[in-house]
């Protein structure tokens, strides 16, 4: 088990493995948790959502959350092609 979440760690730092583990449209509250539950450590929420949104692989889709009791949230999506990437530029 130890050698599965060490693999997951590596894979987040060199691959797009959080395409599999989020659903399409995501929070960047669920892909906070995400990856505090894989490294076991909590991410402070201003630093963490700078640095992903540095990165440029991830695009906001102009939907938010529904039915929920509070402030509705942005819902993002994975980049996947360069063209995503150029778009977001």
């Amino acid at each position: 088990m130890d050698y599965a979440i060490k693999r997951l760690k590596w894979k987040l730092e060199y691959t797009t493995i959080g395409f599999k583990l989020l659903p399409e449209k995501f929070t960047l509250t669920q892909l906070q948790k995400m990856y505090e539950i894989i490294f076991n450590k909590e991410f402070d929420k201003r630093n963490f959502r700078k640095k992903i949104l540095s990165l440029g692989l991830i695009k906001e889709t102009k939907e938010k959350t529904e039915n929920v009791s509070h402030r509705p949230a942005k819902l993002y999506s994975f980049v996947r092609k360069i063209r995503d990437i150029v778009e977001i530029l």
